[in-house]
């Protein structure tokens, strides 16, 4: 699942069927690269930018994680208790979008668009990288990453070899250029 596809699902609880907020941040431990939690904005709004000003929720203590809510047995799910515990060592996914990605050899890939991650074991799988305007955003495997660090993420250098966009595991994000058209295009075609 791709975390621009989280912020904003609704908060569900099962056990009355009652819409408890909306998804307004994604905590991940960049050591464990995984999500441990979330936050949920009480009203219906992602304009809270803190986790204490709404429901704090362990990624443990979700029921399902689906493409349009996200659930929980009922509302004393919502307790964040290990998320608490470890906050300081957490990094909102917010704060690693634009974040810049780094080869080990010191060449520029682009900056974090997004991240992916397992939507049951909650497991970061790739992080969406954009090299700038007019290029592909393409996938990069939590397996090449070296390191996410506070300024900036390292990879391996394979990221930048040729040919690593059609290397196993990674993919662009965008259709590919043969579906592009450019102005001026010309049907070679008579009519």
């Amino acid at each position: 699942m791709n975390s621009k596809q989280v912020k904003g699902l609704a908060v569900i609880s099962i056990a009355d069927g009652r819409k408890l907020g909306s998804v307004n941040h994604i905590f991940i431990d960049p050591v464990q690269r995984q999500v441990v939690g979330f936050s949920v904005s009480a009203g219906h709004g992602m304009l809270s930018s803190a986790p204490d000003e709404g429901m704090v929720v362990d990624a443990a203590d979700v029921h399902s994680l689906g493409p349009d809510a996200l659930t929980l047995t009922d509302a004393s799910a919502a307790r964040g208790d290990a998320m608490n515990s470890t906050y300081a060592g957490l990094l909102d996914a917010d704060q690693l979008t634009k974040r810049k990605v780094l080869t080990e050899g010191g060449t520029m890939v682009g900056q974090i668009a997004s991240l992916e991650f397992d939507p049951v074991t909650y497991r970061m799988t790739a992080l969406e990288t954009s090299p700038g305007f007019f290029k592909n955003n393409r996938m990069i495997p939590v397996e090449q990453v070296t390191n996410i660090g506070e300024e900036l993420v390292v990879v391996v250098d394979a990221v930048c070899a040729p040919g690593a966009d059609a290397a196993e595991g990674s993919s662009t994000v965008t259709s590919s250029s043969a579906s592009r058209f450019v102005v001026g295009d010309v049907d070679t075609k008579p009519a």
